[in-house]
């Protein structure tokens, strides 16, 4: 019998626990958000203006640097008060 194959969209990793995502631009994001990366969510670690205020340069331990040119869900932790 004919069965109808399923595509299935790559599941992504549960975000890292304690944290809230969100579509940022590269101006709201900040050092301690994180970012999925290459199937692994990644901490900002320091970041750079990089061609104007809109640009950043988003620095990780252990990943190579990211320029951010347009909005990305990041998560960042929550914040109690």
């Amino acid at each position: 019998m004919y069965e109808r194959g399923t595509k299935e969209k790559p599941s992504i990793p549960p975000p890292p626990v304690g944290t809230v995502g969100a579509t940022r631009p590269p101006t709201d994001v900040r050092i301690g958000d994180f970012i999925l990366l290459d199937g692994t969510y990644q901490r900002v670690q320091d970041m750079r203006s990089a061609g104007g205020a809109s640009v950043r340069i988003l620095h990780f331990a252990g990943h190579a640097p990211l320029i951010m040119r347009e909005a990305r869900t990041t998560y960042r932790p929550l914040e109690f008060r």
